[in-house]
């Protein structure tokens, strides 16, 4: 039974579906063997924590006689929260803020799904008394939201040296005993659950209470981002699971990981002994293979079954001795000092923290961005804007549109304020505004033959010091001699990296039917790589890009070109292959004015090195509508003859002797099959032979004549 927590299946429906549908692995909890690994390397930590439980067993039985005698009050505990978000993760805060009511309605017994519990068990459900709210204040008393970015951190977590730099005692860090701090990572690599592709998913983890001593850094949950109940909330439980473990709730077969292996049980009375369940929900009733005489709970929130939906009165009383002990310092979570210090208490003050966004980075002339403040001001605060080179150029508002004139860099300010005082922000340089207008027209070619990346393409790496897209010089499609490179063999330690390169703007106004084809040529390291390559285009000048589909996987361009290979991959000149999108993928492009493509490659987030990528001869086709003589050909005096022509054909054209000309032949397909860019314009004229060989096929080619920058296209016909 234990093989099958491997596979791709979840512990909750959102797991299920998410991880389902991208054929991946879920191992739900991971908080034993966490535990185990902490007692292995430290034995006086196990002794520590025998010890405590003893004791929370000591006050867990107390608090059942104080029920039975009627002598408990209603009380109800509210947890400061702080979520710490691992790396550049795209997560909306309000995710947090559903999440933190989605647990509330776990522990207040006010889910939507509370009416589908089975009979058997329906009654046992109680509301807990615990609340969790984010936290308004930081351990300095700056205002906060409770939702903490850490953009520069690694966002894999590696559970046997795991790095909790935000929790515990010290700078910049959140008190255990203050604030329940839980980190959200991209992957969770165990002892014995690496990361995929050679291992599975960790849906998150904990320690129960005596793991470690009070204000411990490791005293929090780690979590997966995958588990935020983003689509099906209240059947997607990881935290509310996790959280139980945190208040001293065991599994319901027990301390292991491991369900389905034997009977167990997790000292809690009115939950049934049982083996367990994971990815199943069958029936509860007469359904309890350990006990015959009782059902089955299988839709307990601490069983890995795909139902969760409630906690027993056993289990309440439980967590509620345990948030009431001073083990691990929970008891002072829910002080009026703390609510005080955190900010749940009302009329609190708090010294504001200026922040805020951008919709976009990157825009057209005259297309508006949005500037939303992220500031944390309290209960009531002013905001102050400024925006360099924008209209409006200040603004008092928590959220402005605002338009640029000019191209350009440009920077933006937000002050805050409240009665303790301000708060500045100053991002420099953040906006780039680019003239959307007179783009290049199709069609178009970059070879990456000229020296060095082309001029007009645009390299962005988001790892500093890392590989980034080049130009390599000894290589390239159709037995050209350059083409661009990502050198991901030369290093290590490019998990998750992401870099990509820019074409420049397009003017496709007046074209329709566009195809866009290139050439490539990539190989895996290992078989198992999860790269990720995407083709995608703007129409803002790069301020929000939309992935073109029929661009072809790594799976599949690994197969067609390098395959899987341990050693540098190096294309020879029967790997490149060309992928071509066709029109009818591209027809949201048809007539725009400023458009640009950019080929984008992320790094396998869990291994720590890929193999080499490369790109060439990038060709956009379309049809200009009413295209006449342009005033380039008016100029030049272009003729070419003969067209049709069963052989050769002649291109003449007038030039001054200064001007940069280049003249190529492509397909209908954009593949390039002649290329001057050394043309003799020394007397004035050009005069240039196509097909002077005669090894063109019968059919229709496009003549490209670029004069300084300026493109005309003709076409060809050989008969």
């Amino acid at each position: 039974m234990k093989k099958q927590l491997l596979f791709a299946f979840g512990a909750f429906a959102l797991s299920l579906g998410s991880f389902a549908q991208q054929n991946l692995k879920l191992h739900p909890c991971n908080t034993y063997e966490a535990m185990e690994e902490v007692f292995k390397n430290n034995p006086d930590a196990k002794s520590r924590y025998n010890l405590v439980q003893s004791q929370l067993e000591l006050e867990y039985q107390q608090a059942i006689s104080n029920i039975s005698a009627q002598k408990t009050a209603a009380t109800i505990y509210t947890v400061p929260v702080v979520f710490h978000i691992m790396g550049p993760q795209v997560i909306s805060d309000q995710t947090f803020i559903d999440i933190i009511s989605y647990i509330n309605n776990d522990y207040a017994k006010t889910g939507s799904d509370v009416g589908t519990i089975s009979s058997a068990f329906s009654s046992l459900y109680v509301d807990a008394e615990i609340r969790f709210a984010l936290a308004q204040k930081d351990p300095t008393g700056k205002c906060t939201n409770g939702i903490i970015r850490h953009n520069s951190d690694n966002m894999t977590w590696n559970q046997s040296s795991p790095s909790y730099n935000y929790s515990g005692n010290g700078t910049n860090r959140w008190p255990t005993n203050k604030y329940l701090n839980v980190y959200i990572v991209d992957c969770i690599s165990g002892p014995s659950n690496p990361c995929p592709p050679t291992g599975s998913y960790i849906g998150g983890y904990t320690y129960l209470p005596g793991t470690w001593g009070t204000n411990a850094s490791q005293d929090a949950i780690v979590m997966l981002k995958n588990q935020l109940a983003q689509s099906n909330p209240h059947d997607s439980r990881t935290l509310s699971h996790e959280i139980g473990h945190w208040l001293n709730l065991s599994h319901v077969w027990g301390g292991t990981n491991q369900p389905g292996v034997s009977c167990g049980n997790d000292n809690v009375s009115d939950t049934p002994l049982t083996e367990g369940h994971f990815s199943t929900c069958p029936a509860s009733i007469g359904g309890n293979t350990c006990d015959p005489s009782t059902n089955d709970n299988i839709e307990n929130i601490m069983d890995y079954s795909s139902c969760p939906k409630m906690f027993t009165q056993g289990q309440v009383t439980r967590m509620r001795s345990a948030i009431t002990s001073a083990t691990s310092g929970r008891n002072n979570l829910w002080t009026a000092t703390n609510y005080s210090a955190t900010g749940l208490a009302g009329g609190y003050t708090c010294t504001p923290v200026a922040d805020f966004k951008a919709n976009k980075l990157n825009n057209c002339t005259g297309n508006p961005i949005t500037f939303t403040s992220m500031s944390y001001v309290g209960s009531s605060g002013t905001y102050t804007w400024t925006f360099q080179g924008g209209t409006p150029a200040t603004s008092n508002a928590t959220s402005q549109a605002v338009t640029y004139a000019t191209p350009g860099t440009y920077s933006v300010s937000l002050t805050v304020s409240n009665s303790t005082g301000s708060n500045v922000m100053n991002k420099t340089s953040y906006i780039t505004i680019t003239n959307g207008s007179g783009g290049v027209s199709v069609p178009n070619t970059h070879d990456i033959e000229s020296s060095g990346v082309p001029t007009n393409i645009s390299v962005i790496n988001n790892n500093a010091g890392s590989v980034a897209w080049t130009q390599n010089a000894s290589v390239g499609a159709n037995s050209t001699a350059k083409s661009m490179f990502l050198n991901n063999a030369s290093t290590s330690g490019t998990a998750g990296h992401i870099d990509w390169f820019e074409t420049p703007i397009y003017n496709l106004s007046g074209t329709t039917g566009i195809s866009l084809s290139y050439y490539y040529a990539y190989a895996k390291k290992v078989a198992a790589q999860a790269d990720s390559f995407k083709v995608q285009y703007s129409l803002d000048c790069g301020g929000s890009w939309t992935n073109i589909l029929g661009v072809p996987s790594v799976g599949t361009m690994a197969t067609n070109t390098g395959g899987t290979t341990s050693t540098a991959f190096t294309p020879s000149s029967v790997q490149w292959k060309q992928a071509t999108i066709p029109s009818s993928l591209l027809s949201a492009l048809n007539n725009k004015p400023s458009v640009k493509f950019r080929f984008y490659f992320r790094n396998d987030m869990s291994l720590t090195s890929s193999n080499n990528i490369y790109i060439d001869q990038i060709n956009l086709l379309g049809t200009v509508a009413g295209v006449g003589i342009t005033e380039l050909e008016n100029t030049i005096g272009l003729s070419i003859y003969p067209n049709p022509t069963n052989s050769s054909a002649t291109i003449d054209f007038n030039v001054n002797t200064t001007d940069k000309v280049k003249i190529s032949v492509i397909d209908l397909l954009g593949k390039v099959l002649e290329e001057n860019q050394n043309i003799d314009a020394t007397s004035n004229k050009v005069t240039y032979t196509i097909n002077k060989n005669e090894q063109l096929a019968k059919g229709i080619y496009i003549v490209n004549i670029e004069v300084n920058g300026q493109r005309l296209s003709k076409k060809l016909i050989i008969e």
